[in-house]
């Protein structure tokens, strides 16, 4: 038995997930996800199955939905980092909301100049926070950089420990309901950036360069993002990147050592170290 759409079309919003868009496309047609399942799995059109990814699910409402078929098509993971689902910007859904998986946009919606982590907010007076959020899609989500991948992660700590005291409480003064990750955000994709910068990591784990050397030119680049203050300590950061790169560094010295190997040998396709995945 073939599946027709419903009778009331409902628009599907971007990255928005099956069971986000499936439970609006049943209300606005007067019934309910568990509803409409059941009576297609009585008529063998639908498998009788619960599981999001099933392809034959994600099919059905496809059809149920007349969308095509890269609905629902955006993956759990991106080379092994989990693609997370998280709230929809509210302006872009009408009100609506909805959940989905965004991976090639970060934590601000560009279009309505909103902040969509887990409590969203207006940052039209946050231009630092918008031009941040233009970097992650220009330079970090084509590196494969995730918002709660590991590098964000140490990134967004980072930035917390070393950011200026006064220049968060400032960034609050200009938006209401501010997050720490939200007064930060600038700092934190800085910092993705280097990180995850190839020519930087060429530099920072080339075998010639010592430890110490390390250390300096880890402290000259982070003092470039995270200014001493007197409320500030980018020491901290300091620290934590340089540990980061002279562990990946003793790591491969070791491996080279034990194997006998060249190190160009040992290429990284996106020209990073790949530390945390």
């Amino acid at each position: 038995m073939s599946i027709r759409p419903l009778p009331v079309p409902t628009r599907l919003f971007g990255g928005e997930g099956l069971i986000s868009y499936a439970v609006r496309h049943a209300a606005r047609n007067g019934t309910s996800i568990a509803d409409l399942e059941k009576a297609l799995q009585q008529t063998g059109a639908m498998p009788n199955t619960r599981t999001r990814t099933d392809p034959r699910r994600l099919e059905a409402w496809r059809r149920l939905g007349a969308l095509n078929h890269r609905a629902f098509a955006t993956p759990d993971t991106i080379d092994g980092a989990a693609v997370v689902d998280r709230p929809l910007c509210l302006q872009c859904t009408n009100g609506h909301g909805g959940t989905g998986r965004l991976p090639t946009i970060g934590w601000v919606c560009t279009r309505h100049r909103r902040w969509i982590g887990p409590t969203q907010t207006d940052i039209r007076n946050l231009a630092e926070l918008i031009t941040a959020e233009r970097h992650y899609r220009r330079i970090l989500a084509p590196r494969g950089v995730l918002v709660r991948s590991p590098t964000m992660e140490v990134a967004r700590d980072c930035a917390l420990s070393g950011t200026s005291r006064n220049l968060i409480a400032g960034r609050a003064q200009h938006t209401r309901a501010p997050s720490p990750d939200m007064l930060v955000y600038p700092e934190t994709v800085r910092i993705a950036r280097l990180i995850t910068s190839p020519s930087f990591n060429e530099r920072i784990l080339s075998p010639a360069l010592a430890e110490s050397d390390r250390n300096a030119l880890t402290a000259h680049h982070v003092n470039d993002i995270l200014p001493a203050a007197e409320d500030s300590e980018p020491w901290r950061a300091t620290h934590r990147i340089a540990d980061i790169f002279n562990t990946v560094a003793r790591d491969r010295a070791k491996r080279l050592w034990h194997s006998g190997q060249d190190e160009s040998l040992e290429p990284n396709r996106r020209g990073w170290a790949t530390w945390g995945y």
